[in-house]
């Protein structure tokens, strides 16, 4: 994903890995493209691990609406069933390959 300034230009060069376990993200500047950033670490339920990556899990409330994702929802869904609030949240993990199984075609205009 890239942001564009008004002239066109790139600022900012993005990558994401949705993976089926973890994801995380890197991203570099035009000013230093070779300076490749990642996330400087996600932090652990025990606030004892720093992470690159965070696990792929999401966070619904009952409301059906996105409430987190990665540690956070794993981390807040650990509190909601320990405190028995959990009723009518979803933790979904460990889903990315589902998606794969649904056939998506882009079609493009074509230039003449």
């Amino acid at each position: 994903m890239a942001t564009a300034a008004p002239g066109g230009d790139h600022l900012v060069v993005m990558a994401i890995d949705f993976g089926t376990t973890y994801s995380g993200y890197a991203f570099s500047f035009k000013h230093d493209p070779t300076k490749v950033q990642t996330n400087q670490g996600w932090i652990a339920g025990s606030e004892r691990l720093i992470s690159y990556k965070t696990p792929t899990c999401v966070l619904v409330n009952p409301q059906k609406k996105f409430d987190s994702f990665g540690y956070d929802a794993e981390s807040k869904y650990v509190s909601l069933v320990d405190e028995e609030k959990h009723e009518g949240w979803m933790l979904f993990r460990r889903f990315k390959m589902i998606l794969h199984n649904e056939e998506v075609v882009i079609k493009l205009p074509l230039n003449k």
